[in-house]
């Protein structure tokens, strides 16, 4: 469709109509009787043959002169066929905030709610405007479009879609508990903008913006709105009793605030109890720190309950000594109900130690002190967990029976008769095959000739390891500097991963089937520094966390049990699966494919449970917090993320001028050529 950039040009058409009066008005020839010679005879006669030519030469003239007003005109007026990407004046661009503080509940109606109600009222009255839009995005933590440049024809789907925010369908409420991805959201206003820079951009929110640019900041924070809750909350294990550190505050008005810390199944007995703090004025906006500190008698402190105003805060101590629990829960009270409940309390896990029984086996008669250091280090490790309390029982060599029972079976030297199923396998130096472990000894290689039955390598040198490829089990060691001057070459079956070699020979493989799990070793200790290298102590470290996961780590792949909103981790399992019940809804979902990714997106106690290689039943909590800056419900910003008004798109107008102008070249040639062939 052709559009004028200057209609007034057609202005010019005006001109046609001069044009034709001009014909009117001019003087025709009359015939007129006159006497005449034989030659003015014969060019009448000429004449006469020529008239009906010269009448149709006349008209095309005409014509031509027509169509040459109207070139101009037209080339006055500047037409062009106008792109696809049409600009609305009336298009509108809405973003609502779905962070978690949107959710702050006054008078019975939340801000989310409010947002979203003024939000179904602009989107009614945007698709009544001639060339209304409509763009609808929720910036929650991974911002979406819920409605893309919607117009009059889709309005019921629309104004459909818009209500479906609060929960009118199966999905319920479309507020987040998380924070949102301001970013990520105007990210998606700016590819609308680039389609149609004229668009208004409208955000609904409850945070204060000191500059927010283009961008028109509804406001939906009431009068009176108010905070208080817990922002942190963590425990610590202090002298071997545990301590609880809680950060609070109020925000919105000024507040007394009572912190409780309530344990449960404290200690061997299993019993419960539960601390107060006094009445802590928090004025609004300034965080406090309340410490509930549990210790022996006789401590530095005095051994009664009491209250104590510190550097660090306000302690409260009490002479309860807790060294084990199953759940802390801390919570806050106030004299009058505040306005968002999901930071009222927070809970605690991991007091409770789930017991891991390792047998270490040895062929010697004195077990090597560098691999029982090793073992015995993953006892104090952090990073694989609060809740392990790993047992560690040397077994002299000599036993012929069966044995089960054990998490981790380390055996150095002697084999067992059969490969033990119930757990994890390490194999030191094979020296015999048990039975159902899936690989045959060839040959000794070694340095040096020590025996019947070595091979001898021809250097004389020391082999050294190298790794095959990255993997988490020897992830951090430096295999090139460890020296080996003998080993046992090994012929591993197809299903056993070779993660080192010596001398191109298998020297650390693993196999991990659901079955089994085996890790050997090839060389012995004796026949290397590797048990006096740090890289020892980091294998025997990544070959427990590898086989004998934590159920939930964080991005960093620490064992915790407190997480955030919007957090990303990692649910492993020390068996075939681990069933996971959500919170709010109870519903349990099964994770077979492990270890897996997952984000946490609603707050409360998560539960699991698997099932090991023991057959044990073993189950698990840890708790999902909302962030501490959406406590705050008096936030403010400094501003927006700055939007661009132009175009990312080449704009594909097509300009007729020149076609225009072409063609009134061509039309006053042939009105030239017709002159010439009339008048000569």
């Amino acid at each position: 469709m052709i559009e004028l950039l200057m209609p007034l040009g057609l202005l010019g058409l005006l001109g046609i109509a001069v044009l034709i009066i001009i014909y009117i008005l001019k003087p025709n020839y009359q015939q007129k009787v006159v006497s005449s010679t034989h030659v003015w005879k014969l060019s009448l006669r000429y004449r006469r043959k020529q008239i009906p030519i010269n009448r149709l030469l006349s008209l095309l003239i005409l014509l031509c002169q027509i169509l040459i007003v109207t070139a101009c005109a037209l080339i006055l007026a500047q037409p062009f066929i106008p792109s696809e990407r049409i600009h609305h004046d009336n298009e509108r661009i809405v973003v609502i905030d779905a962070s978690a503080d949107m959710l702050a509940a006054h008078d019975g109606e939340t801000r989310f709610e409010r947002a979203v109600e003024d939000v179904y009222e602009l989107t009614e009255d945007t698709l009544r405007l001639a060339d209304g839009r409509i763009t609808l995005i929720l910036a929650n933590n991974s911002p979406e479009v819920v409605i893309r440049r919607a117009d009059a024809s889709t309005r019921e789907q629309t104004l459909e879609a818009v209500d479906a925010l609060l929960g009118t369908d199966e999905k319920g409420i479309q507020c987040s508990y998380g924070q949102a991805d301001v970013e990520a959201a105007f990210s998606l206003v700016q590819e609308i903008l680039s389609v149609n820079p004229e668009a208004q951009v409208f955000y609904y929110t409850a945070t204060e913006y000191a500059d927010p640019g283009e961008v028109t900041v509804v406001d939906v924070s009431v009068e009176g709105e108010w905070n208080a809750g817990i922002c942190d909350a963590s425990v610590e294990l202090d002298e071997n009793y545990y301590s609880v550190t809680t950060q609070i505050g109020a925000y919105g008005r000024s507040a007394a605030v009572t912190v409780s810390c309530e344990f449960y199944g404290v200690n061997a007995e299993n019993t419960n109890f539960t601390l107060h703090s006094p009445s802590i004025m928090c004025v609004d906006g300034m965080p406090q720190t309340v410490i509930f500190r549990t210790r022996p008698m006789g401590g530095s402190e005095s051994a009664v309950d009491g209250v104590t105003q510190t550097e660090e805060g306000i302690v409260v101590w009490s002479d309860a000594n807790v060294y084990a629990y199953d759940r802390i829960r801390v919570y806050v009270s106030t004299d009058m109900a505040d306005d968002f409940s999901y930071d009222d309390s927070i809970e605690l896990y991991g007091g409770r130690s789930e017991p891991i029984k390792i047998l270490y086996s040895s062929s010697s008669s004195t077990f090597n002190i560098f691999l029982s250091n090793a073992l015995m280090s993953l006892r104090d490790s952090d990073a694989l967990g609060a809740s392990w309390d790993i047992e560690i029982d040397q077994s002299q060599a000599g036993s012929s029976s069966v044995i089960t029972g054990y998490d981790f079976y380390v055996y150095e030297g002697k084999m067992p008769e059969a490969i033990p199923t119930d757990g994890v396998v390490l194999l030191i130096n094979p020296g015999t095959v048990p039975v159902g472990a899936g690989f045959e000894i060839d040959t000794t290689v070694g340095t040096q000739e020590t025996g019947a039955g070595v091979v001898v390598a021809p250097s004389g040198e020391p082999f050294t390891m190298t790794a095959t490829q990255p993997h988490a089990i020897t992830d951090e060691m430096t295999p090139e500097s460890v020296p080996v001057s003998k080993y046992t070459r090994i012929m591993p079956t197809d299903e056993y991963e070779v993660l080192l070699t010596v001398n191109s020979d298998p020297a650390l493989l693993i196999k991990d089937t659901q079955d089994m799990k085996v890790a050997i070793l090839s060389f012995s200790l004796n026949d290397s520094l590797f048990a006096i290298m740090p890289d020892f102590g980091v294998m025997i470290f990544n070959l427990y966390k590898y086989f004998i996961p934590y159920p939930v780590s964080d991005g960093d792949g620490q064992a915790s049990s407190l997480f955030e909103v919007g957090e990303e981790v990692t649910i492993n399992a020390r068996g075939e699966a681990l069933s996971l019940t959500m919170p709010l809804s109870n519903e349990q979902v099964e994770h077979t494919e492990l270890p897996e990714s997952l984000v946490l997106n609603i707050p409360g106690t998560y539960n699991y449970s698997q099932t090991l290689m023991t057959g044990v039943e073993s189950t698990g909590s840890f708790y999902v917090k909302v962030a501490a800056s959406e406590s705050d419900l008096t936030a403010s910003e400094e501003g927006l993320p700055e939007l661009s008004t132009a175009s990312m798109y080449e704009d594909n107008s097509i300009d007729l001028l020149l076609f225009f102008a072409l063609a009134l070249f061509a039309l006053l040639f042939i009105e030239w050529l017709l002159q010439v062939k009339e008048n000569y």
